[in-house]
């Protein structure tokens, strides 16, 4: 009961795991649900999904410098989430991708952006990308 006699992890996949299952099952979960209401519990899902999307962001980000193919792109338009990754902004991006080999592309990617350097409309990015799905690229 309230985590007395468990282990304590520091792994954060882990961590995220147990909020998930906290949040979304067993008596917490009805309680949460019941006393919380509909808004707040889709907000809190929306927060740990974002959050587990962005735990595995270092190894997708390795493997795709390695393995991902180069291009630049344009940004055709850009929006604020609203959502925050280590106090940088989550923004949607529409960009026209021309690869270095093929025929040109459009993506529409969700990343975290340095709050320095946000790009804006008309701006040209390196990206590496990769073949088998186009949707997943990073900004390098």
């Amino acid at each position: 009961m309230f985590g007395f006699g468990k282990k304590k992890t520091d792994d954060p996949k882990e961590a995220l795991d147990n909020a998930d299952k906290a949040l979304n099952k067993g008596v917490s979960g009805f309680m949460a649900k019941t006393f919380m209401g509909k808004d707040f519990m889709d907000k809190a899902n929306a927060g740990l999904d974002m959050a587990k999307q962005y735990t595995d962001y270092d190894g997708k980000h390795a493997q795709l410098m390695q393995t991902g193919l180069p291009g630049t792109a344009e940004v055709l338009s850009i929006a604020d989430t609203g959502a925050m990754v280590n106090f940088n902004p989550v923004v949607q991006m529409k960009l026209k991708v021309q690869p270095q080999f093929g025929p040109e592309f459009t993506a529409d990617i969700q990343t975290a952006v340095s709050k320095i350097a946000v790009p804006r409309v008309g701006d040209k990015l390196n990206i590496k990308y990769n073949p088998a799905n186009q949707m997943e690229m990073i900004i390098i």
